[in-house]
């Protein structure tokens, strides 16, 4: 596995004004992850797309490249909430692309961030396993 190194960032913004609340009307409240510069993003799109020609549609995820710790689940312990903020973490990742559902991801571990889930009261394990999304084929 390789190492990058990103930042934690919580309930992240979904519009330029700082919007939060998505289109089936929930927000991002509850979120938690960890950004990447956008710069690695288009690197791993590019070599995605040099192994994947016939796919070559693939666009910038909304939050550039990142790692979804929490996912709309409200922690039972709050007090430690949003107190990493800004924090920079390093995440393992696998060079092997993978696509599920119109997202296209690198398989990821981050030992740190499923210790801090545990901290916060949730499933040392998310929804999904941890993975460092970078691209997509939704439109809009």
């Amino acid at each position: 596995m390789s190492t990058i190194t990103g930042q934690y960032e919580f309930s992240p913004a979904l519009a330029p004004d700082g919007s939060r609340v998505r289109r089936d009307g929930s927000t991002t409240d509850w979120w938690l992850i960890i950004r990447f510069d956008r710069e690695v993003g288009r690197y791993f799109r590019h070599l995605y797309r040099l192994a994947s020609p016939a796919q070559a549609d693939i666009a910038e995820p909304l939050w550039g490249p990142h790692v979804s710790i929490v996912q709309g689940e409200m922690p039972l312990k709050l007090a430690c909430w949003k107190d990493r903020d800004g924090e920079s973490v390093s995440v393992e990742y696998r060079q092997e692309p993978q696509e599920t559902d119109g997202y296209v991801y690198l398989p990821a571990l981050c030992t740190a961030a499923l210790d801090y889930r545990e901290q916060l009261g949730l499933p040392r394990q998310p929804r999904w396993p941890l993975h460092l999304t970078i691209g997509n084929r939704k439109n809009g």
